[in-house]
């Protein structure tokens, strides 16, 4: 007898195929869920961490993950196999006619083979993976638009300190009374400062890490583990070692960059991120427990934002006492999908409670603001405050996407006027703009896929650039694998 057909193998083999089925499932089941439509780059980003990079996040969402993808398709697999026992010893087995007892025979031996195929069509489909599979034959469009943001010859005019606030999953739309029935993020849109008006969001940047590389390194976060299964520990260990970014141009002028966030930097690689880019120092969940922050008193992910920005405070008069420039990153959480996180400090009232998050959220950065304000830092460092993507699946993501547009937040705070050479960006845009910003000249040029918005004589978008970001920005391209490999 072959080894295949050994009665132990095959029950084996079927109780395998049964999980994996209903695993595949409840796995796409678990994100929409929680997280909105997949999308294939960030689960296979995410997937090329493994367990560290679960274990890192919010312990509600591992807990949820373990119920949803492990226990339930354990499960249905477990139940699946006793209906089929069940079945084969019943007495109505007997009460059946022969012909119909050989035909549910045959059915009942290739169910699990059905029931998987059904399950990956469904994967298929929700992930719109016929989609992910063209795109290794599509045009190159990083290739032929890329420009090495090196190369562009960097003069500082008038240089100035940077404050980075990357706002989780803000959205402009916050600010809309017919939506929210009020403005809910009212103490940041009273700021004074520029916005852009259009701030969208392009293919591979809709995810935290994926903005913060979108922003600063002016290219889109992809699924190169996909592409080339041999650089995925490339991905995890040395991130992006050939792309110049933000943190490094700065470095290089004699800025110290130092980044702070809630959560832990061992999730999604934030930490590899930071360390591969002249990031001198970062503080993340496991550094506040390090130096006595108490765990009872954070959130699921880590510090609340009004804790963050306490210990922002301490930091940016250390930095600015030092009189050396800087560039001082911060990452809230507060506003993480998908119920959020409402500190003990924070009272809204009767405000619905996800929506008295973002208030609280909009409020610690407004008053992080005054605080810099009322320092006198603006004198010599400008703020820029954005959204790090559009918000997914929260309690009020049925109202966002009602609109025919969603954009991000975004403030430029300076005590200088600030210029826009046109309404519309996208997250590459921000690395020459950044730039722009505090005093640092490209002579006009690209960086990355970004265009600077301030400067008149920058290079002007095409008219059509969004929408070809959209078709084929995250095509295979032999230029964007060349920024990974060492």
């Amino acid at each position: 007898m072959s080894l295949l057909r050994r009665p132990g193998v095959l029950h084996t083999a079927r109780a395998l195929t049964y999980f994996l089925a209903f695993a595949l499932i409840c796995f796409g089941l678990w994100i929409n869920k929680y997280f909105g439509r997949p999308d294939l780059d960030q689960i296979a980003y995410h997937a090329g961490l493994g367990v560290e990079g679960l274990a890192a996040s919010d312990p509600v969402l591992v807990e949820r993950f373990l119920r949803w993808c492990v226990i339930a398709p354990l499960v249905f697999a477990a139940a699946a196999l006793l209906a089929e026992r069940l079945g084969h010893r019943g007495a109505l087995r007997e009460r059946v006619p022969a012909r119909l007892r050989q035909l549910g025979a045959v059915a009942g031996a290739r169910m699990p083979l059905v029931l998987l195929a059904a399950a990956l069509v469904y994967w298929f489909v929700d992930t719109s993976a016929a989609r992910y599979i063209g795109k290794n034959f599509g045009e190159d469009y990083f290739g032929s638009h890329y420009a090495p943001p090196q190369s562009a010859q960097l003069r500082a005019v008038r240089p100035r300190n940077l404050v980075l606030i990357y706002v989780e999953s803000l959205e402009a739309a916050y600010a809309d009374p017919a939506l929210f029935g009020q403005d809910r993020i009212a103490p940041l849109t009273r700021l004074e400062g520029t916005s852009f008006a259009r701030y969208r969001q392009a293919p591979g940047t809709g995810w935290t890490i994926a903005a913060m590389v979108a922003t600063q390194c002016g290219v889109p976060l992809e699924r190169v583990g996909l592409f080339d299964v041999n650089m995925q520990g490339q991905v995890i260990d040395d991130f992006l070692p050939n792309a110049t970014c933000l943190s490094d141009l700065l470095q290089q002028n004699g800025y110290r960059n130092v980044f702070m966030g809630g959560a832990s930097l061992k999730f999604a690689g934030k930490d590899n991120f930071l360390r591969s880019h002249h990031y001198e120092e970062a503080y993340g969940k496991e550094e506040w427990i390090a130096r006595g922050a108490d765990p009872r008193a954070m959130n699921g992910w880590g510090l609340y934002d009004e804790d963050l920005f306490a210990h922002a405070r301490d930091k940016l008069r250390q930095l600015h006492g030092s009189g050396k420039p800087f560039n001082l990153t911060l990452l809230t959480v507060d506003t993480h999908e998908p119920y959020g996180f409402q500190s003990r400090h924070c009272d809204t009232g009767s405000t619905p409670q996800f929506e008295g998050v973002v208030q609280c959220t909009a409020q610690s950065v407004a008053d992080f603001v005054a605080f810099i304000k009322q320092s006198g830092y603006l004198e010599d460092t400008n703020v820029v405050i954005l959204g790090d993507h559009l918000a997914r699946k929260n309690p009020v993501a049925d109202r966002l996407e009602t609109l025919p547009e969603r954009y991000i937040f975004n403030k430029f705070i300076s005590s200088e006027p600030v210029h826009k050479n046109r309404e519309e960006i996208v997250h590459f845009d921000l690395l020459p703009t950044v730039l722009e910003f505090i005093g640092f000249d490209a002579h006009g040029r690209q960086l990355g896929l970004g265009i600077g918005g301030l400067r008149a004589d920058d290079k002007k978008p095409e008219p059509d650039r969004f929408s070809k970001m959209r078709e084929s920005l995250l095509n295979r391209s032999d230029t964007y694998l060349g920024l990974w490999k060492s």
